[in-house]
């Protein structure tokens, strides 16, 4: 571990006032005995007496991509700086302010950049592949959370793991090499914020019946937000925004599931039923589920509902509108506008700290999606498997998560979802909990009413960080499901 830069700040943390350390740090990426890369580590500690205090928990977290570097969770709010995002479109400097109400009254908070994002990099002349991939990336994630509690000599302090998006693949993989390597660690729990864990059961590919039905309870909050839900909707307009939620997936899986697994031997008169049932929950036309027979995928959804209007909806939250376009650019008024208030808060955060002038931050690795190695090593030694992408491929991210949670009886899971976030769904947890083999007191989940990063809602952001505060604080106590 070698420190890039270091500070020391005395300011508002929780209730009191505290001294906390940040340290920006590299961690050597090491594969078949040579150094690769660096992982590169943000990390806030709380002083007690000048040093750390042991005793208290550290919380590694990172974003998603694959791969992005960890700005998002960084100076969303969870921890002791936030952007303020401008309501100015034409301010071309967001504020970056101190944020007492944060996890750190509770935690010390380590933010991870993998390679190739942030200020981390392939060493010159390394393969990208050697890092590119749900195991490749798993191992370098999980040396540098090693090297990050060995160097500051924090491994007895309970280690929580929090993942976003694509992160939720990684965190449950990380938790797995961390126990399995000779130096073990045992993580005391695992948040998933827009789990994807089930991304391969819930994709919208043709014919996914599963994805359709996952989905459904996303279109019925985007149309109960928007007004489009139709009159003779359950629970009419008076309907809350959990209830409308809870009465879709009830319906997805009692009614629109069977239809869809039916198929073309599906009634007229039941196919006609579950047709004015989807209009109404969707605020689609009927003529266009009949026309698409009953199946919509959620990005067809986001162009169709207020195409009256000439809007579509934003794709991270669909809260957000923004004029469809009809050239070849996308775009998205749920991030287009929050990206470029983060990267430059995120630069002035790092150059206030000192990292050397000479460094560049990337906010993604653009060429690592395309390259990305999903398939885990696991699934290649099955029978029915293949090395190279083929239909017989396992991506069973979710025996990940099921194992890990039967090795370690006080391991404990969070599932926090944003109503309106059109990639990670709350009808993906439902399918999830469902089909996994997860004890329920060991997992708590809650949904908030905001987008995919849904700490970037003040409101949201208040109450996912009240939740986190009484997760974090239990330490293998009763847990509570919602």
């Amino acid at each position: 571990m070698s420190v890039l830069a270091e500070a020391l700040r005395t300011e508002q943390v929780g209730a009191a006032e505290a001294t906390y350390r940040v340290r920006v740090t590299e961690h050597p990426v090491v594969v078949d005995g040579a150094t690769v890369g660096h992982v590169v580590a943000t990390g806030y500690e709380v002083l007690v007496d000048g040093v750390p205090d042991a005793a208290r928990p550290v919380v590694f977290l990172f974003n998603g991509g694959p791969v992005v570097a960890s700005m998002w969770l960084h100076l969303g709010g969870l921890g002791p700086r936030q952007v303020i995002v401008p309501t100015d479109l034409g301010a071309t400097s967001p504020a970056l302010e101190s944020q007492p109400d944060s996890l750190l009254d509770v935690a010390d908070l380590v933010y991870l950049d993998p390679v190739g994002t942030g200020y981390a990099r392939l060493v010159e002349g390394a393969d990208p592949a050697s890092v590119r991939g749900v195991d490749a990336d798993a191992r370098a994630v999980a040396g540098a959370v090693s090297d990050w509690l060995e160097g500051g000599r924090r491994l007895g302090s309970p280690v929580h793991l929090v993942g976003e998006s694509y992160g939720t693949v990684r965190a449950p993989l990380v938790a797995q090499v961390l126990l399995e390597q000779p130096l073990s660690i045992a993580c005391a729990g695992i948040v998933l914020l827009g789990q994807a864990v089930t991304i391969q059961e819930t994709a919208e590919r043709p014919r996914n019946v599963v994805g359709h039905v996952a989905a459904l309870p996303f279109m019925a909050a985007a149309a109960w937000f928007h007004g489009r839900r139709g009159v003779d909707a359950p629970g009419g307009t008076g309907a809350t925004l959990p209830e409308v939620v809870e009465e879709a997936v009830a319906w997805a899986r009692e009614r629109y599931l069977p239809a869809l697994h039916a198929g073309t031997r599906l009634s007229p008169d039941e196919r006609e039923r579950v047709v004015a049932g989807l209009a109404a929950r969707t605020g689609i036309a009927v003529d266009e589920w009949r026309r698409r027979r009953l199946r919509l995928t959620k990005e067809e959804f986001r162009t169709l509902l207020l195409a009256d209007r000439g809007l579509v909806l934003g794709r991270y939250d669909a809260r957000y509108v923004s004029p469809a376009s009809e050239g070849p650019f996308d775009v998205d008024a749920s991030t287009d506008h929050v990206s470029p208030a983060f990267v430059a808060a995120v630069v002035r955060c790092y150059a206030e700290l000192g990292v050397p002038a000479d460094r560049r931050f990337r906010p993604a690795d653009e060429d690592a999606f395309g390259a990305w190695s999903w398939l885990p090593g696991s699934a290649a030694h099955r029978l029915e498997a293949s090395g190279t992408p083929s239909p017989f491929n396992v991506f069973d991210y979710a025996a990940v998560l099921e194992h890990l949670m039967a090795q370690r009886p006080d391991l404990r899971l969070f599932l926090g979802t944003g109503y309106f976030d059109s990639l990670t769904t709350v009808g993906a947890v439902e399918h999830l909990l469902a089909q996994a083999d997860l004890p329920s007191a060991r997992v708590v989940r809650r949904e908030y009413a905001a987008g995919h990063m849904m700490y970037t809602d003040p409101a949201c952001r208040a109450a996912l960080v009240a939740d986190l505060r009484v997760f974090l604080a239990r330490h293998g106590d009763e847990t509570r499901t919602a």
